[in-house]
């Protein structure tokens, strides 16, 4: 997990729509373009391409149901970061 945490960390700047999609899906869930489009504000445009660099990346995975899930669990990504900046 801290190896994916890594790549993660060093690939995605805060400010990027991937990183937001990211952290949005460790908090929520798994959720549908939609559902993160609608409740970050973010336009369908810039999620949908969000989601599938980071499908390919291995950073989430899709679902069966047409949902992305984070590969990394809410607690793990907040514990990784105060970990590492302290």
């Amino acid at each position: 997990m801290v190896e994916l945490m890594d790549r993660i960390i060093n690939d995605l700047s805060p400010g990027t729509s991937q990183f937001k999609v990211m952290v949005f899906l460790s908090f929520r869930g798994p959720s549908s373009p939609s559902v993160i489009s609608d409740e970050t504000g973010m336009p369908s445009g810039t999620v949908r391409p969000s989601l599938r660099n980071l499908l390919e990346k291995g950073y989430v995975k899709q679902l069966e149901d047409g949902n992305y899930k984070s590969n990394i669990p809410f607690t793990e990504f907040i514990s990784y970061l105060y970990t590492t900046t302290k």
